[in-house]
């Protein structure tokens, strides 16, 4: 179809509709309205669809419309319209042809998805394929940062990004359903309370977690750990010992600045888990930006009262002092339902004190030893543990530690959990001395 002939279906679509409908399509395609006749209107409309005019900024003066719809098919082609001729000025096309399925303007549709991120005064999808997706539908849908979107998208031609004309949902429900939901910044925190409980008796390091560094959603963790203290295989533990025992629960791993085996690695992983990572070679400025993705994309599960536990690694090593804090302060149990849980690996430098209400403390002592796993039970607490374990736990917990405080070696402690196949067989061991 040549540009002509598309501008011109747009002007018979326009002149077909009631003075109302093309309002609409005005105020969605951000004209500047000076008059209130349909002619003048139209011509309003054109000179966006033309590129000749900027967008008009929104104005919340006037009566707001009656109805919240309009033809998207047609903001879609004006869109498409303006796009071919900011080209054509710009020197991107080199006749005023618009072409199906060539080299040209490609009119066929995809399905694509990926979280919403922001660049500047750009919004985009990342995804496999870089999608740009306009703020009329930011505004319309009240899309935020780490939303997971699906929409159809065009490309204008093989050298140019995809644009999103249409979006089909928002966290795996409908775009209007994104409207209604909390907003992050607003949730009151109350104390983590609710247990987590990561084991079911196989994996050891699990087993010494929940008993002396028990989850509870909503906490900020820290995994305190030397260099080679075996913090990588904890987190993957963690990982999928929460997929195991909670289906519904959203598990997430960040890792910044991560090697290219440990990628490969943390992608085999079984169970579902959403994985962002950038690699050592990547840029401070690349690192933060998918480090806040990635926490905004949890912050978005919680505004949908759901649970999610977000695993981190390379925070400290790739990131300025202010915005590990931040990530670290996301960490939320909303009265009003849902939670995120933050465990962050962190150099033995990190100073957690006031900050954390979780520790996992991995000892050198025991890396280079190489007695694994490495937890430093005496070292190793949660804030109001005792209110998180059950009374046969806690006695458990307090046995073990006066047992390694009295003299007792750690690699005698750690033999007592590889004998046993639980904790609770592991409390009759220590009861029946």
């Amino acid at each position: 179809m040549r540009s002509e002939e598309m501008l011109d279906d747009v002007k018979k679509r326009l002149d077909s509709m009631t003075i109302y409908e093309v309002r609409q399509i005005a105020r969605e395609v951000k004209a500047h309205v000076t008059s209130g006749q349909k002619g003048a209107i139209i011509d309003a409309i054109l000179l966006i669809a033309q590129g000749e005019v900027d967008f008009a900024p929104q104005s919340k003066r006037g009566a707001p419309p009656k109805s919240d719809k309009y033809d998207e098919q047609l903001v879609a082609d004006i869109f498409a319209c303006r796009e071919y001729f900011l080209a054509v000025k710009q020197g991107g096309v080199q006749n005023s042809t618009m072409t199906v399925n060539d080299s040209g303007y490609d009119f066929s549709e995809k399905e694509y998805s990926g979280y919403l991120n922001k660049e500047g005064q750009n919004y985009f999808l990342h995804a496999e394929e870089i999608v740009f997706v306009s703020d009329l539908f930011v505004t319309r849908y009240s899309l935020r940062i780490g939303d997971f979107i699906r929409c159809k998208g065009r490309r204008k031609n093989k050298a140019d990004l995809v644009g999103a004309y249409e979006i089909l949902s928002v966290n795996g429900s409908s775009p209007e359903e994104s409207k209604k939901r909390n907003n992050f910044s607003t949730l009151t925190h109350l104390y983590p309370v609710k247990r987590v409980y990561l084991s079911d008796g196989g994996d050891i390091s699990l087993r010494m977690i929940d008993l002396f560094s028990p989850v509870a959603l909503g906490q900020r963790g820290v995994i305190s750990a030397p260099a080679n203290s075996g913090k990588t295989t904890l987190i993957k533990s963690i990982a999928l010992g929460v997929c195991a025992k909670y289906r519904d629960f959203e598990v997430i791993i960040l890792t910044l600045g991560a090697r290219p085996e440990e990628v490969t690695e943390f992608n085999k992983l079984s169970g579902k888990i959403t994985y962002f990572y950038t690699s050592f070679d990547k840029s401070d400025e690349e690192h933060l930006s998918l480090a806040n993705l990635a926490f905004e994309y949890a912050k978005r599960r919680v505004e949908l009262q759901k649970n999610a536990i977000i695993l981190v690694d390379g925070l400290y090593e790739n990131l300025p002092a202010e915005a590990v804090k931040n990530c670290l302060f996301c960490a939320i149990n909303a009265e009003e339902g849902g939670s995120l849980t933050v465990v962050a690996a962190m150099p033995q430098e990190f100073n957690y004190s006031g900050v954390a209400n979780m520790v996992i403390n991995l000892s050198p002592v025991l890396v280079a030893e190489r007695l694994f796993p490495a937890i430093d039970i005496l070292k190793s607490y949660s804030g109001r543990e005792e209110g998180l374990l059950n009374e046969e736990e806690r006695k458990l917990s307090v046995a073990l530690r006066s047992k390694l405080s009295h003299g007792a070696e750690a690699e005698e402690i750690i033999d007592l959990f590889k004998k046993t196949k639980s904790n609770a067989e592991l409390a009759e061991i220590i009861k029946n001395g």
